[in-house]
């Protein structure tokens, strides 16, 4: 007959059933400390499921991704400005190694002049370098030639001529060929001849008219002012002169006095043509003082 209970039947004792559920219990308490901390979940068998998605500490920050690819192509376009800049320092430290040595260096006066460096005061300096004349001259590579520094002649202290690039030339030495100084903006300039423009030249004709035009003859001393050639409003007090002289001077008084005597002798009263007296003598008065003022000043 068989057993009335499964679980006996199977072998499965109660403190069976509570270990299991323990377990249980500690894999959910697992779960949501994993959960809670961040951590991926991971299932029987120990095998860990990618997590897709990613913590805040994990994520990059917005526009890193854009900001690494303009750096990116501010690189690319600024590494021909470094090349440049590299290649003109080198050349300015090769022209003050020749300077800091007594050569040139390919400076005219001016340049040298406004160096912030003193090297006459300093002196030159040798040192065993590949300028070095104990050097063997053997192992040394020929140089390409610079058409900016050119190879010329000069006469060192002991009366020898020596060939060698200006710049390489001691500066107390470098000849004077009586051209003027060099200039880097040489090429450019253009010298043209002094008559390159076109001159305007007037014919004799032209040259003729206008000494007629200017002379004296056309032009005399005696004219009076000609208040018709202005467009402009006159004084109540205005008075146009003639323009010829004869009438000019017969119309002017010979004795300004005595047109200022006549005219205040002439003097009405209501129509009537009586005299005033008291007026008359106080011009009379007047007149003299006056003119008494103007032989004094004279």
């Amino acid at each position: 007959m068989p057993p009335k209970d499964k679980a006996k039947a199977a072998g499965i004792s109660a403190s069976s059933f509570f270990d299991l559920k323990a377990e249980l219990a500690k894999q959910e308490e697992d779960f949501a400390k994993n959960k809670a901390a961040g951590k991926g979940r991971s299932i029987t068998g120990g095998t860990k499921l990618r997590d897709t998605k990613q913590t805040i500490w994990a994520r990059p920050n917005k526009g890193v991704n854009a900001r690494s690819a303009r750096d990116v192509e501010l690189e690319a376009i600024s590494k021909p400005t470094m090349e440049h800049a590299r290649a003109a320092l080198e050349r300015k430290a090769k022209i003050y190694d020749k300077l800091r040595k007594g050569k040139s260096g390919g400076l005219n006066e001016k340049q040298y002049e406004g160096l912030l460096v003193d090297f006459d005061t300093m002196g030159p300096t040798h040192t065993l370098d590949s300028d070095s004349e104990d050097e063997d001259e053997s192992k040394q590579t020929p140089k390409i030639l610079d058409q900016d520094d050119p190879i010329i002649e000069y006469e060192d202290e002991f009366g020898r001529v020596r060939t060698a690039p200006r710049s390489e030339v001691p500066r107390h030495l470098v000849p004077n060929s009586g051209k003027p100084e060099f200039d880097e903006d040489e090429d450019v300039i253009i010298y043209n001849p002094v008559n390159h423009f076109p001159i305007y030249e007037p014919s004799a004709e032209r040259v003729a008219a206008v000494n007629e035009a200017l002379s004296e003859a056309n032009n005399p001393l005696g004219v009076h002012y000609d208040a018709s050639a202005e467009v402009r409003a006159k004084g109540a007090g205005f008075y146009q002169f003639s323009g010829d002289e004869d009438t000019r001077r017969s119309s002017a008084p010979s004795d300004p006095f005595a047109a200022l005597e006549a005219q205040a002798k002439v003097s009405f009263d209501n129509g009537k043509g009586e005299t005033k007296l008291a007026s008359l003598s106080a011009a009379d008065n007047f007149l003299a003082q006056l003119q008494e003022e103007m032989s004094r000043g004279k």
